[in-house]
């Protein structure tokens, strides 16, 4: 099991490496931490502290029995924060935590420099803590139930806080649903549209990362390779980095691995550019940038790309050209595979929203109790949306009891 000293002693050798590389980290405090607390992490969207709700216990859940039969393991965790914290799974070797700290000093480097991160907070573990307290307190002064339907409504609308990255006023773009709503329902008391404006405080912080979560995760992988090819690594250490690195790039139909396809974008970059446009890429690109920018029909084929059918019991892929997977897979990763929503403004006391239809339909099954708790808990009256269901429009309705399907 790592120890602490053992940690930071991998860490001074790796920083040299890394800074003739051109990494700037910054100060990174790393915190050794037992295998299963990292899913648990990870299920509350990486924040130690946070407000409670039952959707974070359901994702901890998920995510930990994922890890309690080995389908899957975090071995480290990196937040976006000033100074950067890295919790790192203490029951790695020391060989497998080379890689690791490698890995983490290039995220902090991509959350340094990347522009979707510049206008951000670096104090989110503070506000967190404070956002905590202050639900704590909601709860104790209305009720439970009060707090928790109010933040269950807010979830609905917390992926739809607008795509503008930077700091912005709250409700002020046509796609920011939640703020709109936070700021305009007409019946909301002010503690209501204090909780939804801290909801709407952390989907900002969020939405960038879910919007460069292949870049991230392919950067880091391109430097942490990059790193250790430089360094003077023992034979047990060179197979133990070779075996985890294995590990995460590996091909695992029909999934997508954002480390493995990123990984090859970057990899590209530097074909094409050398270290500037590595660089460049970290900067500007987005994942849907990175694969515009990159994807050559030699990085499809070694990523592994293929088509798969929803709903099919086999994973058995779908023949594809390049140019159709490349195709396929921008279209999946635009807007973080979200669907758009934007406010349409009313002189009624209806909340108007409009689905930006892109081939894809909403999820008919789970759309009436989305738009009834809005309805009932946030907006507290009506909500229209206009969409289309197999190419045909449709206005959905409900009015916080009774749900209305009209084909228009």
């Amino acid at each position: 099991m790592l120890e602490e000293s053992q940690l930071y002693a991998l860490a001074e050798r790796v920083w040299p490496v890394a800074q003739e590389l051109g990494l700037e980290p910054g100060h990174v405090h790393f915190e050794l931490v037992a295998p299963d607390f990292i899913p648990l992490l990870a299920g509350n969207g990486g924040l130690p502290i946070r407000y409670g709700h039952w959707s974070f216990g359901k994702s901890q859940q998920r995510l930990k029995t994922a890890f309690d039969f080995r389908l899957t393991q975090i071995y480290e965790l990196v937040l976006n924060n000033v100074p950067a914290y890295a919790f790192v799974d203490q029951t790695a070797s020391p060989g497998e935590a080379l890689m690791i700290v490698a890995h983490v000093l290039a995220h902090a480097d991509f959350f340094r420099h990347h522009r979707a991160f510049r206008a951000l907070g670096t104090d989110m573990v503070t506000r967190a803590a404070h956002h905590r307290r202050r639900v704590a307190d909601w709860r104790r002064q209305h009720g439970d139930r009060a707090v928790e339907t109010l933040i269950d409504a807010a979830h609905v609308l917390a992926e739809f806080s607008g795509e503008t990255l930077g700091q912005r006023p709250m409700g002020g773009v046509e796609d920011d649903v939640l703020g709109y709503a936070a700021r305009w329902a007409p019946r909301l008391d002010n503690w209501e549209r204090d909780l939804l404006a801290l909801i709407w405080n952390e989907a900002r912080y969020f939405w960038p990362q879910m919007l460069t979560k292949m870049a991230n995760e392919g950067y880091a992988t391109y430097i942490h390779t990059e790193i250790l090819r430089r360094m003077n690594l023992t034979a047990e250490e060179s197979w133990e980095t070779a075996r985890l690195n294995a590990k995460i790039v590996q091909v695992a139909p029909p999934k997508l691995n954002p480390y493995r396809v990123g990984f090859l974008l970057f990899q590209e970059a530097w074909r094409e550019g050398g270290e500037a446009a590595v660089s460049g890429a970290r900067d500007l690109y987005d994942d849907v940038g990175l694969a515009r920018a990159f994807m050559t029909d030699g990085v499809v084929e070694k990523a592994g790309l293929a088509l798969f059918r929803q709903r099919e019991s086999d994973s058995t892929p779908h023949p594809a050209s390049p140019e159709e997977l490349r195709r396929r897979l921008i279209y999946d990763l635009d807007h973080a595979g979200l669907p758009r929503l934007v406010v349409e403004p009313s002189s009624e006391q209806t909340l108007r929203l409009k689905h930006l239809h892109d081939g894809r339909d909403l999820d008919f099954a789970e759309l009436p109790v989305a738009l009834k708790l809005v309805a009932e808990r946030l907006w507290k009256g009506p909500v229209t949306l206009l969409t289309e269901r197999q190419r045909v429009p449709h206005r959905v309705t409900h009015n916080g009891s009774d749900w209305i399907d009209q084909v228009i």
